[in-house]
This record gives structure tokens, sequence and C-alpha cells, in this order.
């Protein structure tokens, strides 16, 4: 019985597509991907939740991607996702121009793949070592965009509860922070990037910052971004990025302007990476420093801009032409506040510091579609529930 079961299988996977469909002679290319996450309910740690609030560790995902080419010169790109059989979204919608056929520049404009950090571009769920997503492009703290503290103690207040923070000043509905670069939205504006053959770089001015990247503008502001690598053999990249754009909704700026006077409310960052890869062995990993200012409003101040910092280092190894291990180890920690009713005593981070370990494996069904597994175990310090494990499955496929 169970040979016959996998001979169907077997007959269904080879008359699904094995790489991107051409047509109209060649000038379109259609791909897609079909992506299924089985893991534990999670309604109390929230360790997973994203800023679509949806649980990483139990997804359905799928995206249908597409390029059309009329010109060697010029393309239209685009992708659309949806998540666990919700109205699909523009992921992705750009125009890419090659001004010069033979040089490795570009320009592009729409809705952009970011230039920061490595994470966010990785396209398909083949490209990530594992299931979760690291916490620097995850997991969700408790800022806000259109809702901030008027004190320091109505931060603290908000420890551990990214996945729904609530604020006296702006939008008083309870909803989810940012992470410190999402990797599940992409922002709106326009890059150029030039890919040599040991350097690379890529600079963009969009409508959004890395945590809240926007379709539509909600402050005027823009944001600056660029990334710098460099390829000193071959498998091995190492990188440098840097980003600052206006964070804050406007309605907030124009309400304490007359009183604050006027003031950038920004998220800054900087991040560095690496990637090396031999044989069967491939290494990464990724540094990321973000600052956010706020408003002074109320006693106790929030004197300097509140900060946070990621870390984490990942490996892959490929066991025969079928088989692959991996693990990643992450740490996330901010930077600390004195408050007057909570934790008046000595400065505490504004937000509960967290750290990850997260190892699995998969296998190769085919070329392109792999069935994966991976237990991860989060710890931070505050919030309802502090500690858990998790213990999560995926099959994913793509053309």
């Amino acid at each position: 019985m169970f040979a016959a079961r996998w001979l169907a299988l077997s007959l269904l996977l080879q008359a699904l597509p094995a790489g991107p469909i051409e047509t109209a002679h060649g000038t379109v290319t259609i791909a897609g991907e079909v992506t299924a996450t089985v893991g534990p309910r999670d309604e109390e740690a929230y360790f997973n939740y994203t800023d679509y609030e949806h649980n990483a560790l139990r997804l359905f995902r799928v995206s249908l991607s597409g390029m059309w080419r009329p010109t060697a010169r010029l393309a239209v790109l685009t992708e659309f996702r949806s998540e666990d059989i919700e109205q699909p979204i523009a992921y992705a919608l750009y125009v890419r121009l090659r001004p010069w056929v033979n040089r490795p520049f570009a320009i592009q404009a729409g809705r952009i793949p970011p230039v920061f950090g490595t994470f966010s571009r990785r396209s398909y769920s083949a490209d990530n070592a594992l299931i979760g997503v690291p916490l620097a492009y995850q997991y969700l703290t408790s800022l806000r965009p259109d809702a901030v503290p008027a004190s320091a103690d109505d931060l603290l207040l908000m420890r551990a509860r990214g996945w729904r923070a609530t604020y006296p000043v702006g939008n008083k509905v309870p909803g989810p922070g940012v992470p410190l670069v999402t990797a599940y939205r992409w922002d709106t504006g326009v890059e150029g990037s030039y890919a040599g053959e040991r350097f690379d770089v890529a600079a963009a001015v969009t409508a959004g910052t890395l945590s809240n990247p926007r379709l539509h503008d909600d402050n005027d502001g823009r944001q600056w971004s660029a990334r710098a690598a460099w390829k000193p053999a071959a498998g091995a990249v190492f990188g440098l990025s840097a980003a600052r754009g206006a964070f804050l909704d406007r309605a907030i700026v124009d309400a304490y302007e007359p009183v604050l006077g006027p003031r950038a409310y920004d998220q800054s960052a900087v991040g560095v990476d690496g990637e090396y890869s031999r044989g069967y062995w491939i290494v990464r990993g990724e540094a990321i420093h973000s600052r956010w200012t706020l408003p002074k409003i109320n006693r106790p101040y929030i004197e300097h801009p509140v900060s946070a910092t990621a870390t984490y280092v990942e490996t892959r190894y490929r066991i025969g032409p079928r088989f692959f291990v991996a693990g990643r180890g992450e740490r996330l920690s901010f930077s600390r506040l004195t408050g007057s009713r909570f934790f008046p005593t000595q400065p505490t981070p504004w937000e509960a510091p967290v750290t990850r370990v997260e190892g699995g494996g998969g296998l190769y069904l085919q070329r392109n579609l792999t069935l994966r597994a991976i237990l991860q175990h989060d710890w931070r310090d505050g919030g309802r529930v502090r500690e858990r494990t998790y213990v999560s499955g995926q099959l994913s496929y793509w053309f």
C-alpha cells in the first residue's frame, strides 16, 4: 500500500513544473512556491508572531511571481503572496532598467527588494537553512509607528508585549509592534545597484523604514539605505549596510510639534553580514543595530533614542545529495531605561531580551520539493511566558 501511494505521489510530482515557466518567446517568466508549515498553536508566548499577525511556525503560504522582459534593457517584475488563505498582496511590483546591456548596473522602481542586510532577499523557503525566521527580521518589539509611549513607564509596561502593544498617544487600538527589519514586506521607492566581480554596491530611497515598509507614505519622510559587499574569494561575501528614515506617523509629529518644536523621529540602523561556503558547508551570520527616536512627552522622559541589537549565526551541512542538517543561534538585546512606577531603582532594558536556538534537518524529495523539521527553543527576560520550545515541520515546493 505504501509503495503504491509513493508511486502515485511521484507521478504527480513529475507532472508539476520543475522550474520557471517561460512563454511569449521567452519574454515572460512565471515562477511560484507553495509552503505548508505545521506546528503548535502559540496564543500565549508569541515568540514567532509576525507583523502580519501570523505564526511563522504554523503557516500556509502561496506565492506567484512573474517577469516580463520586452527588451534586453527593460523588465517588469512582480510577486503576489497569500498567507493562511487570506487575500493576496503585492509583495513585489517594480520596473528594472539596465541602461547598459553589457554592464552589471540596474535601476529599479516600485515595490522593490531591500538593499539592507541579506535575509529579506531570500526569495524561496529553500533559501532558509531552517523554518524559523531570524529574530532581527521577525520578532515584534513593542514599538509602533502609529502609537507612542508618553513616558518611559509606558514603554516599560509593554515589555514582551510586541504582539499586542497599546499606548496613550496616537492610535489607541491595541496592535502589533515592529521588528528591527521585517522580512514580510518590501518598501516602495527607487534603487540603483552594481554587481561586480569583487564588489557589490546598492542604494535606495523609499517611503517607509526597515521596520515599517510602506506602500503609501504616512509621514512625508524618506528612508535612505545602502549596502556594500566585498567578495574576496569564491564562496565568501562580507557586507556592510546602513539606513535612516522617518519612522513615526505624521499625525503624531504634527500634534507635538507646537510643544516640542521640529524634531526628526526616525529609525536608523547599521548592519554587517557574512557568508562562506565550501564543499558541503555554508555558514552565514549578521549583526544589526537599530535606533528609534521617540518624543519626550511626560516624565520620566525617554531622554535618548531607544536601541536594539540582534546577532545570529547559522550553518547548513549537506549529507549527500538528498539530506541536510542545519542550526542557528541568535540573541536580541535592548538599551536601558529607568522608570518611576516600573523598574524605578535601576536602568532596565526597554524590551525583554530574547535568545533563540534552532536546529533541524531536511530531505530533498526532488530538486524543488523539500521536507524538513526543526526544534526551536526561545527564552527571554520578561513577559507572561518566558520560555517555550517548539517542534515544527514544513513541506515546500517551488518552480
